[in-house]
């Protein structure tokens, strides 16, 4: 054989056994191992495992599926609706998800080609102001305005890594067919390599899950973005903090001679001196108490004499500390208080698997329950609002509300995002699938910068023209009290619970026709 074809049959070979390797472990062997990723993490591996799970599952029921961005998985608990469905409008349904944060309409509707093969009997698109990005125009063009912004310019920032890692990650093809044209040829050979091979799509977060399966069963569990261990009685925070008192149930784990209790002591509760945790069982009769002089992650042990008693155990803080006043990764604008951090699998035997769309109860959740209007509006503007410069993370906040502001001056220009919402209607009509458009409930605080302007009237006038044989529009901006918000447009725990009738009685009635 000569050399140049040897050559070229081991460049074939390479190739080949490239693509095989490539589908084996990046496209089934990372999704065949249980998720153990905590729900709103890990957001694109989440959304990936979430529609394999879908798409490997007989279809046995009707079938609803709720798409969009974080919007919906902040709006939705899919069991509550599944139930509510059940009990209320006798429909016996399977609730599931394909929503990851920053999924914009462009997004969405790249996302059909998959959506169809799952056989929805009805889809579910709840939207509000963040999906259209209409406040990138501002970013990128201080003076600029949303009337006058060329449609290509906003394109090509919505394909930027930092807007939208999923072009990339999750629709390379896709978003190579749909807005191929406005790339150059370097960005046109990245989206390729991206579509050929999986190692590329997933580079950024495949390791993300193994690293979660490995610390659950060997790590100490202390360094993590989102609490899944045991629920607290007194309430836990979405980072894992305690407050004053918490109480759980003790594992053989905890005791002398196993692993331990680890929790995070902050310099800020020591601040006046060494901090006192006592533990009691709950019939009193046995107590421990553990002293803390230094900051960092400490590890204790139950006494042997807390196995002969029944019950959870409670455990009380001699102080507390308040995230407003410390400095530096634990400096935060609420008023909680503050105990220690528990590792990210406490209490538990065996971690959780498949939360990828299950919302968890965090202390946050509950803090505006029975809170006054003026001082809600207060607490809005001082946690969300300011701190810029010490508080990086809410730039986006405080861009929403500078466009919210601006665009109430402008007039409405159905570009971009609202177009390929339309282009999203008319695929569902021509497919003869039903779909419901939501304009989802919104903080009546940044509702009022704009909602009395043409501007915000004329977009929900073009909502309604979306709007066919089989698709529907509705309209609940107003349906939930400020109380009901944690930021501008996402629901806490309770507001989801409030809006779960709400929701079901619109799906209900599109079921029932």
């Amino acid at each position: 054989m000569k050399p140049l074809s040897k050559n070229l049959v081991f460049i074939l070979s390479f190739v080949l056994c490239l693509f095989i390797f490539d589908d084996c472990f990046f496209g089934r062997l990372n999704f065949s191992l249980p998720n153990e990723s905590p729900w709103n993490t890990n957001h694109f591996f989440n959304f990936l495992y979430e529609y394999k799970r879908i798409a490997s599952e007989k279809k046995t029921k009707p079938r609803l599926i709720l798409v969009g961005s974080s919007i919906a998985y902040y709006s939705f608990q899919a069991k509550d609706l599944e139930k509510e469905l059940l009990q209320k409008w006798d429909l016996d349904v399977e609730v599931c998800f394909l929503a990851y944060a920053g999924n914009s309409p462009l997004y969405v509707y790249l996302l059909l080609e998959w959506l169809f093969p799952l056989q929805p009997d009805l889809v579910v698109y709840p939207i509000n102001f963040i999906d259209y990005r209409l406040h990138r125009t501002y970013v990128l063009f201080p003076e600029g305005s949303n009337e006058t912004v060329t449609e290509t310019t906003m394109v090509r920032d919505a394909l930027t890594f930092a807007e939208a890692p999923q072009s990339l990650w999750i629709f390379p093809w896709e978003t190579l067919v749909e807005v191929g044209g406005l790339m150059d040829w370097k960005e046109r050979s990245e989206y390729l390599m991206s579509a050929l091979f999986r190692f590329v799509r997933y580079r950024e977060f495949y390791l993300t899950n193994w690293q979660n399966i490995y610390n659950h069963r060997f790590g100490r569990n202390t360094s993590y973005h989102a609490y899944m261990g045991v629920d607290i009685p007194e309430g836990i925070s979405s980072l894992g903090w305690t407050g004053k008192v918490f109480s759980f149930q003790p594992t053989d784990s905890m005791f002398v001679g196993g692993k331990g209790i680890w929790l995070e002591i902050t310099p800020f509760l020591l601040r006046e001196g060494p901090v006192n945790l006592e533990i009691k069982s709950k019939d009193g009769r046995n107590s421990q108490t553990e002293t803390f002089h230094s900051p960092g992650w400490k590890q204790i042990f139950l006494q042997k004499k807390f196995q002969s008693t029944e019950g959870i155990i409670r455990a009380e803080l001699s102080k507390i500390w308040y995230a407003h006043e410390a400095a530096g990764a634990y400096l935060d604008y609420h008023r909680d208080p503050m105990g220690v951090r528990l590792p990210q699998t406490f209490g538990l035997e065996e971690p959780l698997q498949g939360q990828q769309y299950i919302r968890p109860k965090r202390t946050e959740d509950f803090r505006f329950i029975g809170m006054p209007d003026k001082e809600y509006e207060s607490y809005f503007a001082y946690r969300l609002l300011q701190g810029l410069e010490k508080r990086p993370g809410i730039g986006y906040l405080v861009a929403l509300e500078r466009a919210k502001k601006r665009i109430a001056d402008e007039s409405f220009r159905p570009y971009f995002h609202f177009r390929y919402l339309k282009k999203i209607s008319e695929t569902f009509e021509a497919k003869n699938i039903p779909l419901l458009i939501i304009n989802n409930p919104e903080n009546p605080i940044s509702l009022s910068w704009y909602e009395r302007s043409s501007w915000y009237r004329d977009h929900l006038a073009y909502l309604q023209t979306l709007q066919g044989k089989h698709v529907r529009f509705v309209d609940l901006k107003g349906a939930l009290p400020m109380q009901a918000f944690s930021d501008f447009h996402h629901f806490t725990y309770p507001g989801m619970e409030q809006m779960n009738p709400i929701y079901a009685e619109q799906i209900g009635n599109l079921f029932s026709k």
